[in-house]
């Protein structure tokens, strides 16, 4: 992303500031007509994608070029179009009404320029895969088997397809999420973090989790996991907590690839975590109809398994090495006590949201008390020059997810209107045979595969398109699917050949990126298992009586923590061969949906931890003093490591 200086900067700036304030006043008014809405959602957000993010490594870095200039006007025009014909085009019959001339200029400029957006803002293969689906929406009618589709288009009734329909497309609902919720809960994350919670976080992970064995890797954990509530962004969420953590645990006696990829792994689990989840919850919402609230409650205890998974590996690796603690120069627990009213701006959006209230205004009610305890706990107080820089940066995340979804809608026009969503379901369920492993597994690899060359949010749409139907013809329950589908999405961030979040790590720690993937892939095995989990065992999801729930994530958590045991190969003491395979045999019975082997299970693995606890000898653990108060990095910042001494 550009470093824009000067008047080009300061105009960007306030540029991007009101489109922030357009997004919170029609989260406070009410949304305008959805055609309208959406047109002036990309009004605002597609032009920056051409003033911010360069079209080559060799465009200036901080000035826009001429034909970005060109770019940026060419994707208003369209949009602007659309907010004057509002009303003309509400009454238009889809598919019946001829397209004009004028709309099909239009509709093939704005649909060049949302490719282009995405190419510059999301990446390449992204991009490609986009024009692959394009391109299949038009070759289909001549492809064998289930690839075949019985009709063709023409060229301007694919353009009135991508432009002018109201659920698809370019300005199809994926962008009215975009527009209607998205962007302040983007704001809402941002005033958050800059309101001194980021950094709130830091010291309770510090204090809660710093003195025990590993404990610079556990804080990593633990704030990550607390990062996450807000930022739903791994990367973001590596180079914010990593900067700190990942010098600390080179020094304590991690090898760096190991120090990247438990920051890489934690952080891979920030968009699991409620309430934001990236953007994944407000799009599950969308394709299922299940309220918001309902899908955050059910996510919680699979996103608190995944990283009780992470913790204990981190642990057992712990032991394994002879790791040991680190004290730092923290602000006393009374003093953080005190600042526990940072916290508010949670209360504030479970109120409003157990009250009835859109998830936009519950998010907006919650900015604004951000706003006003960050004066309170007189740490990072927003001033209006800093609500100014907050509503910018908001923005510039903003326009990430806005070419995102708008070119995920080209995606879905093409899925839609050729039936290939509906072949591929078809064909997984005769490749798996009417077996629902079978078909986890295979959704599974299809998931990895996208994810490996997409980002999660398209990943997740496409993969559930095409395999949810499946799941749901097997008997998941709809919301598991979802779930299901948008966990693997998550977790390819950090699984080898791209692994964007292994990548940040292995860049901060100075380690090679692919040994870094393969390595954050063994240390969240945990959370890898979660999902068929919560597949088998409804409970988990937050689906049935309170005796259930706590019995299968008693036994989820039992059967985690003795997995993770057997993939490091140490409990307490090491672990042969015989003992792993016997860790890991009964951890996976534990995901029986018997409520004899879901309890015997847990106990069986107790035992055994206890016995083998009680003939281990441990050895005294040295001690990482932090000799400066730890400092959470800002999106984009990387500051030096923290002075520390042994």
């Amino acid at each position: 992303m550009r470093s824009l200086q000067g008047w080009v900067g300061g105009a960007v700036g306030v540029w991007a500031a009101a489109a922030a304030l357009f997004h919170i006043w029609t989260s406070y008014a009410g949304v305008w007509e959805p055609r309208e809405m959406r047109a002036t959602h990309l009004l605002f957000l597609l032009p920056l994608a051409f003033l911010l993010f360069p079209a080559t490594p060799r465009s200036p870095a901080s000035r826009p070029t001429r034909p970005d200039l060109l770019w940026a006007l060419a994707a208003a025009v369209p949009c602007v179009y659309v907010i004057v014909h509002a009303h003309e085009l509400a009454e238009r019959w889809e598919g019946v009404h001829p397209i004009t001339a004028v709309q099909v200029v239009l509709g093939t400029v704005l649909v060049l320029a949302v490719l282009e957006a995405a190419r510059r803002s999301v990446g390449f293969w992204f991009f490609v895969t986009t024009l692959l689906f394009m391109a299949y929406l038009i070759l289909a009618p001549w492809l064998p088997g289930f690839l075949r589709s019985p009709r063709a288009y023409s060229y301007p009734q694919l353009i009135e397809m991508f432009f002018l329909y109201a659920d698809e497309g370019v300005l199809g609902s994926l962008t009215g999420i975009s527009s209607n919720i998205l962007m302040v809960m983007i704001l809402f994350a941002s005033f958050m973090l800059h309101s001194g919670v980021g950094q709130f976080f830091m010291d309770i992970a510090i204090t809660m989790a710093g003195r025990f064995r590993g404990g610079p890797a556990k804080v990593a954990v633990v704030s990550s996991a607390m990062y996450g509530t807000v930022s739903g962004s791994s990367v973001a969420d590596v180079y914010a907590t990593g900067t700190f953590t990942i010098p600390l645990m080179k020094k304590i006696g991690y090898r760096p690839e190991i120090a990247g990829a438990i920051e890489a792994t934690a952080s891979c689990g920030g968009p699991l975590m409620p309430p934001v989840m990236g953007a994944g919850a407000f799009i599950m919402a969308e394709l299922t109809g299940i309220p918001y609230s309902t899908i955050i409650v059910a996510a919680a205890l699979p996103a608190l398994l995944f990283y009780a998974g992470v913790l204990a590996t981190v642990h057992w690796e712990a032991l394994k090495h002879g790791i040991g603690t680190m004290a730092a120069d923290v602000p006393p627990l009374l003093s953080i006590l005190r600042r526990g009213v940072l916290f508010t701006p949670f209360f504030t959006i479970v109120y409003f949201m157990h009250a009835g209230y859109s998830p936009s205004k519950a998010a907006l009610y919650s900015l604004l008390t951000a706003v006003v305890v960050s004066w309170v706990a007189g740490q990072s107080p927003m001033t209006p020059r800093r609500i100014f820089f907050t509503m910018g940066e908001a923005m510039r995340s903003g326009v990430i997810i806005a070419a995102v979804l708008a070119a995920s809608g080209l995606i879905v026009a093409s899925m839609s209107r050729t039936g290939f969503a509906l072949a591929f379901s078809s064909a997984i369920i005769n490749v798996s045979g009417n077996s629902l492993i079978v078909a986890l597994l295979a959704i599974f690899v299809v998931i990895s595969l996208l994810g490996a060359g997409i980002p999660t949010t398209p990943a997740y749409i496409l993969a559930i398109t095409v395999g949810g139907a499946a799941l749901q013809k097997l008997g998941v329950d709809m919301l598991a699917a979802h779930l299901f589908v948008f966990y693997y999405a998550v977790l390819a961030d950090v699984t080898p050949p791209v692994a964007v979040t292994a990548v940040a790590g292995a860049q901060i720690a100075g380690a090679d990126p692919m040994t870094t993937g393969w390595h954050a892939s063994r240390i969240g095995i945990g959370g890898f298992l979660a999902p068929f989990l919560f597949v088998y065992q409804p409970a988990l999801l937050m689906q049935g009586s309170w005796g259930e729930i706590i019995v299968a994530f008693g036994s989820a958590l039992v059967g985690i923590t003795a997995l993770s045991a057997a993939v490091a190969g140490h409990m307490f003491r090491p672990l042969s061969w015989p003992q792993r395979l016997f860790l890991i045999a009964v951890s996976l019975a534990a995901i029986s949906p018997s409520i004899v082997i879901s309890v015997v299970c847990p106990l069986v693995l107790v035992a055994y931890a206890t016995w083998d606890a009680r003939r281990s000898r441990p050895a005294a653990a040295p001690v990482l003093r932090v000799t400066e108060r730890p400092e959470l990095a800002g999106p984009g910042e990387h500051p030096p490591p923290p002075s520390i001494s042994v």
